[in-house]
């Protein structure tokens, strides 16, 4: 009984210390109305909506094994940005696999970027 109670409290402490990781390490501000940047590579664009795999790894998670606490590395953040507002000359020739740089703004609900920018690497292809 004792065992599943303190695996419980290392599950709970792990999720918040997960939650706080993912709001820190996505380079999302703390305002929903700041300028952010996302520097990635694009991994598919469909009407206007463009998804951008972040170049900063995503928030380790762990994983119990028998007694150990093992650290396991997190998939890097997907960002859906909202090119609507952007001429479509920026982006109507990106392909999968290219590197980006976008700024612009983040949703009130801080699930999108709306771009009001983007960079794109001179022929560079992710690894």
């Amino acid at each position: 009984m004792m065992v599943h109670r303190s695996r419980r409290v290392v599950v709970a402490a792990l999720s918040s210390l997960i939650n706080a990781l993912v709001m820190t390490s996505t380079g999302t501000p703390a305002l929903a109305q700041g300028q952010i940047q996302v520097d990635g590579t694009v991994q598919w664009l469909s009407g206007q909506t463009l998804a951008v795999i972040t170049d900063t790894p995503g928030p380790t998670a762990y994983v119990i094994i028998g007694q150990s606490l093992l650290p396991v590395p997190g998939a890097r953040p997907i960002v859906n940005v909202d090119v609507s507002q952007l001429p479509q000359s920026e982006y109507a020739f990106m392909r999968p696999g290219e590197r980006v740089t976008v700024f612009g703004t983040l949703t009130s609900d801080g699930r999108r970027v709306i771009a009001t920018s983007i960079l794109r690497a001179s022929g560079a292809q992710a690894p």
